[in-house]
């Protein structure tokens, strides 16, 4: 496993200190201590889980691209009915650890598929949403070894325009 704690670092004092010459802290509203709780669970989160991160444009680009890769989407299924990244398929996770269960990790596993050297992103609905921490750890835990976590979710993915399937 790859130690990502230098490159969660680095790209979090980016985003830190790219702003500050346009206004005061990351936050248009200046509130800075949420977004560094939401910034240390993240570096947390990515170094226990041993998986990499992709942007909002990074995957974008990706799928237009054509990139094969598996999207999986671990909202519960009214949420990824509402909304989704088109293509992603569907895996309800717990947004804690502690309520995994055999049923939804082997769900998890089917999804990803038998390939463990393909591109799985996993994504949730927000950074501070754990669902996609919990499933992208499993995969990684199960010898997958191209695994991304897209932190921000469907809420970023709306965010910036991309494209969605309803």
């Amino acid at each position: 496993m790859r130690n990502h704690l230098p490159l969660v670092l680095l790209t979090f004092c980016a985003l830190a200190f790219s702003g500050c010459a346009a206004r005061i802290g990351t936050s248009p509203k200046g509130l800075e201590l949420p977004i560094e709780k939401a910034a240390i669970q993240l570096s947390r989160q990515v170094m226990e889980g041993g998986y990499q991160l992709i942007t909002a444009e990074e995957l974008a680009k990706r799928l237009e691209n054509g990139q094969e890769m598996t999207v999986i989407d671990t909202m519960p299924p009214a949420s990824f009915q509402k909304a989704r990244i088109a293509g992603a398929v569907n895996c309800p996770a717990p947004k804690q650890e502690r309520d995994l269960t055999p049923a939804v990790k082997d769900a998890l596993l089917h999804a990803a598929g038998p390939e463990k050297g393909r591109t799985l992103v996993v994504y949730c609905g927000f950074v501070a949403c754990g669902r996609s921490h919990v499933g992208a750890k499993v995969l990684v835990e199960n010898g997958y070894s191209d695994v991304y976590r897209f932190p921000a979710g469907i809420v970023g993915w709306q965010e910036g325009g991309f494209p969605l399937a309803k």
